[in-house]
């Protein structure tokens, strides 16, 4: 947490704001900026990591009112950056008018429970909480399984005073007493084949770490998948609309068809209309923890010519007199 930073400002949400406007802003900015969909783009990875640290904070209710309190100046009446962490002096107050220095101040007389959540610092936490992520994965990593280098904020434990907020009897000046630090983590995970939009996976003890007995809690990440071009999905089903021509429509043909293991040749039977569905057995996705697989469902569209040559023309009419009078019914 930094009360030099306005995580409101960087959420684009007032003050007052609402935990659902917080979670709808940050999802928003979060795909916006995120680093698989900005590969190689710094600033963007930059901001997705001041993003995710603003949500952090603002989504957390005890954080979000520990950081109002800090940035309104409840303790004194006022807030600077001075000397090694900002100026001259220190990082401190101005209660009264005076100054505190961090080289001459007790920390925990300035801070008090507020940055460590009570006495005793981050060592002395229940469990770490969880880390929830979500993350855009391709249609044919989802359908198929794959393994993905999943890159998050981790709050640890301080190195240098052992995640207690303390350095002898002062605070610890370099995480002010909170007792935890910020750092970016890289994990590879597997991805099931079969793995459902929104399925959820979670990895034990990579979530918020603490140096008490309870543990750290764990990462949860929340598979978002990304839409394909043509390909649909209803559970371990795949849909897929195809054109057909009108001859083919009408003596039937055999066509090539995609799937997600490549072309295969299916057989349009003679009279199909649009909107007929034909099945791929066995051309879905695999059911995770089973051995089957569901199907591919092919829905046909029939391409009506454009042509409108004499020629063409003179050639319908001649289908017409084929064609069933009675086709709507009592529509007519």
């Amino acid at each position: 947490m930094d009360p030099k930073k306005d995580y409101y400002a960087i959420l684009g949400v007032p003050e007052n704001a609402k935990e659902e406007e917080i979670k709808k802003a940050f999802r928003r900015l979060a795909k916006k900026h995120h680093p698989d969909f900005n590969p190689g783009d710094k600033a963007a990875e930059a901001r997705f990591k001041e993003i995710n640290e603003a949500n952090e904070v603002l989504s957390d209710r005890k954080k979000r009112e520990e950081y109002d309190a800090v940035r309104s100046g409840a303790f004194s009446g006022g807030f600077r950056q001075e000397g090694p962490f900002g100026g001259p002096g220190g990082f401190g107050f101005e209660p009264g008018g005076r100054v505190y220095h961090t080289e001459t101040v007790d920390f925990d007389e300035i801070f008090g429970d507020l940055l460590r959540g009570g006495r005793g610092g981050f060592a002395q936490a229940g469990r770490g909480r969880d880390i929830h992520v979500e993350v855009p994965v391709e249609f044919l990593d989802m359908a198929q399984g794959t393994v993905r280098e999943i890159r998050y904020s981790r709050p640890r434990a301080c190195a240098s005073c052992g995640g207690t907020g303390r350095s002898g009897r002062k605070g610890c000046p370099q995480c002010f007493g909170s007792g935890a630090v910020r750092q970016e983590e890289r994990i590879k995970v597997k991805i099931p084949a079969g793995a459902q939009d929104g399925s959820k996976i979670r990895v034990a003890g990579k979530g918020e770490e603490t140096a008490g007995p309870a543990g750290s809690g764990d990462l949860v990440i929340t598979l978002r998948m990304l839409p394909h071009p043509y390909f649909r999905r209803e559970g371990s089903d795949i849909l897929l609309d195809i054109p057909i021509h009108y001859s083919e429509a009408v003596k039937g043909a055999k066509i090539s068809v995609p799937t997600i293991d490549g072309r295969v040749m299916m057989a349009v039977p003679p009279g199909s209309s649009s909107g007929r569905k034909l099945r791929l057995r066995g051309k879905g996705v695999p059911v995770p923890g089973t051995t089957s697989r569901g199907d591919q469902y092919v829905i046909l569209h029939v391409a009506v010519p454009g042509l409108r040559t004499e020629e063409f023309l003179n050639l319908v009419d001649r289908i017409a007199a084929f064609e069933d009078p009675n086709l709507r019914g009592g529509w007519n």
